[in-house]
């Protein structure tokens, strides 16, 4: 399947905007900061909801509280990241094409959002009584996980 996608990609690299990219100077690494600066803040907000799941900080406050606080810090940081990362994408679609790493990321990537907006929320929504301190670790644990996922992947494409 993913054969299947390698004109789209190549058409996506080929467009106007993906080539004044590339002869840009400076439009790909100032996109390349911002992204890694919203992963910076989206992984940031993830994880203190992390571990106020784990029980390790903030145990005074309610976990649904929390929750509200951060999603717009989160949806911040994930709008950054996706508007960013199209930006680097299209600028070197092909190579991202026949990236493995792309291609775990991809895969994180929706994981992530996925469990993010359904799994995460469901638990964080509950607060404290509907759902066992077991089950509010394990969303924890596969929301930092998806995430850094995410990035450890992002990170690796630079080396495939």
């Amino acid at each position: 399947m993913w054969d299947n996608l390698y004109p789209y990609f190549l058409w996506i690299e080929q467009t106007r905007p993906a080539h004044y990219i590339r002869e840009s100077k400076w439009i790909f690494s100032v996109a390349e900061v911002f992204h890694l600066f919203g992963l910076t803040v989206l992984l940031g907000a993830v994880l203190i909801l992390a571990l106020r799941l784990f029980g390790f900080v903030l145990k005074g406050k309610d976990v649904a509280a929390i929750a509200r606080e951060l999603m717009p810090v989160s949806i911040g940081g994930l709008t950054l990241v996706l508007l960013t990362g199209t930006i680097l994408f299209i600028s070197e679609a092909t190579k991202c094409w026949g990236n493995i790493a792309f291609r775990y990321k991809m895969l994180f990537l929706f994981l992530a959002l996925l469990f993010q907006f359904t799994g995460l929320r469901i638990i964080t929504r509950a607060g404290e009584r509907r759902f066992s301190p077991a089950a509010r670790r394990i969303t924890a644990f596969v929301a930092v996980f998806l995430w850094f996922g995410v990035a450890i992947a992002g990170r690796a494409i630079a080396f495939f």
